[in-house]
C-alpha cells in the first residue's frame, strides 16, 4: 500500500500537484462528454422529425380514395320516410327511393296470470329465433312468473322477455332483439317457441303470436329491395339509410365542400409541421453549435428538397382539369410551406371536385403515393437514411465511452504512480535529514 504523504518532508503540495496533472488529463474526457451530449441532441432531433413525418406518411395512408378526399354528404327530399348517413366509400349520385313496408319484430305473448308472484308450471321452454340454434329456459317448480321472465332474459336467446300488466291481469311478453325473419323463410319463423311441461302444479304459459314479423320492402330505381332491418346498409356503398315510414323520398349524394376544404386544411397542415421542423433544425445563425445542431445536414437537406420537389411539380396521372396543387389555390410560400388561397380554391372545387382528387390519388404518381415513397427512404425502420445516420451517431458514442473508460483507466493508473513516486521522495528527503542529523551530532 502506497502511502499519501502530501510535503510532510519536502514541503511541497503534492496532491495540488497530483490534481493539477489529472484535471489536464480530464480536460480531452470533457471534450468527449461534449460530442456525445451534442450526438445525442443530434439523434433526438432525429427522433422528432421522423415522427412528423410518420405522422405525414400515416395521413397519406389514409388520404388515397377520392371519398377521403372530397367528404360526401347525403340529403333526403322527405325526412318523415328516410335519414341518412355517408361514411367515407360513398360516391355521389341521386336516387328514388319508395318504402313500401317497414321491418318489425314479432311479438308473443303468454296466458293471463293474476299477478307477477303466480306459480308456472315446471318443464322446459324451447327458444328458436331466426336461424339461430334452439335455446332451452328451464322452468322448475315454484318457479314464478317473474322468476320465468327473468330466466327467459338470462338464457342468452335474442328476445327480450317483460311482464304486461293490463290492470287485471298479469302477462309475459317475449319480442324479438331483431326486426324482421330470415329473407326467404316463412316470417311465423322469426320467434319458434315449445313449450314442454312436467310439473304437476302452476300455470302453462301458452304463448301466442301477436305481432307477426315483417320485412322492410323498398324500391331503389325501381329495384325491389327486402332487408331484415329499416337500418339498410348494404345497398348503397357507403351510405345508411334508416326507413322510418312508408312513402317515397329522393335521396342526393353530392361531394362536400366544405368537408372537402378542411380534408385539404388538414394535409396541408400535417405537411407543414414535418416541412418546418425540418428547415428548423437546418438553420443556423452566429450562435450555432454544430456539435449540437443538424445544421447544414445534408440528409436534411435533401429530404427538404425532395419533399417541396413532389410538392410543387406537376402529377402524372393526375386527370381532369388540375394537375399542379398550385392550379387549385394551393401554393408555397417563401419558407416551403404550403398555405391554400381559399378564393382559388372555391373556384376548382366549382369546376372540377374529381380532379382535386385525382392530384391525390393517382396510383404511385398521385401525391399521396409519391410523397410517401419520397419520405419513407428517410424513415424505413430498417434501412432508411435516418437509421443509418442515428447509428452512425451511435457508433460514434460507443467509440467515445470506450476512449472515456480507457482515459480513467490511464488516470487512475496516473494518479497510483505519482502517489508512489512522491512518497519515495518524501522517504528519501526524510531518510536525508535523518542522516544529516546525525552526522552534526557526532561533530
Amino acid at each position: 500500500m502506497v502511502s499519501n504523504i502530501s510535503g510532510l518532508v519536502s514541503g511541497m503540495d503534492t496532491n495540488a500537484i497530483i490534481d493539477a496533472m489529472v484535471n489536464v488529463e480530464k480536460i480531452q474526457i470533457k471534450n468527449w462528454e461534449s460530442q456525445k451530449s451534442g450526438l445525442n441532441v443530434k439523434i433526438s432531433k432525429i427522433g422528432e422529425i421522423k415522427s412528423k413525418l410518420n405522422d405525414l406518411t400515416a395521413f397519406l395512408e389514409e388520404f388515397k380514395t377520392e371519398a377521403d378526399i372530397l367528404g360526401y354528404s347525403g340529403t333526403t327530399s322527405d325526412e318523415e320516410v328516410l335519414s341518412l348517413t355517408t361514411a367515407g366509400s360513398a360516391l355521389p349520385g341521386s336516387y328514388d327511393v319508395d318504402v313500401t313496408s317497414l321491418a318489425v319484430s314479432e311479438k308473443d305473448r303468454s296466458t293471463a296470470f293474476t299477478g307477477s308472484n303466480d306459480t308456472v308450471k315446471g318443464g322446459t321452454l324451447t327458444l328458436t329465433v331466426k336461424d339461430e340454434d334452439p335455446i332451452d329456459v328451464i322452468i322448475t317448480d315454484e318457479m314464478s312468473v317473474q322468476d320465468t321472465a327473468d330466466a327467459i332474459n338470462a338464457a342468452g336467446a335474442s328476445v327480450f322477455a317483460s311482464l304486461i300488466n293490463d290492470g287485471t291481469s298479469t302477462y309475459i311478453q317475449i319480442a324479438s332483439k331483431d326486426t324482421g325473419h330470415v329473407i326467404g323463410g316463412a316470417a311465423d319463423d322469426a320467434i319458434i317457441i315449445s313449450e314442454s311441461y312436467t310439473g304437476a302444479a302452476g300455470t302453462e304459459l301458452n304463448f301466442t303470436q301477436i305481432t307477426q314479423a315483417s320485412n322492410a320492402t323498398f324500391t331503389l330505381d325501381g329495384l325491389n329491395v327486402e332487408q331484415e332491418t329499416n337500418t339498410v346498409t348494404d345497398v348503397l356503398e357507403g351510405i345508411t339509410l334508416n326507413l322510418l315510414k312508408t312513402g317515397t323520398a329522393e335521396v342526393k349524394i353530392e361531394a362536400n365542400k366544405t368537408e372537402t376544404k378542411e380534408n385539404l386544411e388538414e394535409f396541408v397542415s400535417k405537411y407543414n409541421d414535418a416541412l418546418s421542423l425540418v428547415a428548423k433544425d437546418l438553420k443556423s445563425t452566429e450562435a450555432t453549435n454544430f456539435n449540437y445542431s443538424l445544421a447544414g445536414d445534408s440528409t436534411l437537406k435533401r429530404l427538404k428538397s425532395d419533399m417541396m420537389g413532389v410538392i410543387s411539380n406537376f402529377v402524372t396521372g393526375s386527370t381532369g382539369s388540375f394537375n399542379a396543387l398550385a392550379q387549385i389555390g394551393i401554393k408555397t410560400d417563401g419558407t416551403g410551406k404550403l398555405k391554400i388561397d381559399d378564393d382559388d380554391l372555391d373556384e376548382a372545387m366549382n369546376k372540377d371536385m374529381s380532379s382535386i382528387a385525382s392530384m391525390f390519388t393517382a396510383a404511385d404518381t398521385g401525391l399521396s403515393d409519391y410523397l410517401t415513397t419520397k419520405i419513407e427512404v428517410y424513415t424505413e425502420d430498417l434501412e432508411g437514411l435516418f437509421k443509418t445516420k442515428t447509428d452512425s451517431y451511435s457508433d460514434r458514442i460507443d467509440r467515445l465511452d470506450d476512449s472515456i473508460s480507457d482515459k480513467n483507466r490511464k488516470i487512475e493508473a496516473l494518479v497510483t504512480r505519482l502517489r508512489k513516486q512522491f512518497s519515495a521522495m518524501e522517504m528519501a528527503m526524510s531518510n536525508i535529514n535523518l542522516q544529516g542529523g546525525a552526522l552534526a551530532s557526532l561533530g
